[in-house]
């Protein structure tokens, strides 16, 4: 019967979306803006090291909550486990994170970042699990990322990280991991932790 259900939802829609949201799942979308943006902008980093240790706790560390999953006796449904994992891991590598950009003191843009991550990281644990309103952790990821290529990039990149934030919704919504509501409140967690983190640094 479950061989049934798999078979059914193998269609070309579910297909795509599945590959949009494993492309844009957030260590992997950091990992490429923050690749993007060091190539890109002068003086991004201040060090190979710096670039090394901000791949790994912003991107690495919260990628882990998938194999780990997989090692753990399964008490629930897979995908909740996975969530909930990846919540944990991703405040723990973007609390490292702001330890280790206070700590080298990196540069004014690279501490912008991963400021405005884990506030929003913070946030999102308050609302998910403090206030139980159920937020998207991809979608304010993703919004935060796109923002700051666009920042940063300027104009250029602006009609790309629309086509791209216009995928994330319709694979959410295509392969029903999210609703309107949830992916709006992830969304909008991000924007006012960007802007707090202007007057933080």
């Amino acid at each position: 019967m479950n061989e049934n259900i798999k078979i059914q939802n193998m269609t070309p829609g579910n297909i795509t979306a599945k590959l949009i949201r494993v492309v844009t799942v957030p260590p992997f979308l950091i990992t490429g803006m923050l690749i993007v943006l060091t190539i890109s902008v002068d003086h991004f980093c201040d060090s190979t090291i710096q670039m090394a240790w901000a791949v790994v706790l912003l991107g690495l560390v919260p990628i882990l909550a998938y194999p780990i999953q997989k090692l753990l006796p399964t008490k629930g449904e897979v995908r909740e486990e996975q969530r909930n994992i990846a919540f944990v891991l991703t405040f723990a590598g973007y609390l490292a994170a702001l330890f280790f950009s206070i700590t080298v003191n990196c540069g004014k843009e690279l501490r912008y970042i991963i400021i405005s991550y884990f506030i929003s990281m913070t946030f999102l644990l308050i609302l998910n699990k403090g206030l139980h309103v159920r937020a998207s952790g991809h979608a304010c990821s993703v919004t935060g990322t796109l923002y700051f290529l666009s920042f940063f990039l300027g104009v250029r990149a602006v009609i790309p990280c629309i086509c791209i934030a216009i995928a994330v919704v319709w694979s959410s919504l295509q392969l029903k991991r999210h609703t309107i509501q949830e992916i709006f409140w992830g969304a909008t967690v991000c924007l006012p932790c960007i802007l707090a983190s202007v007057f933080i640094l």
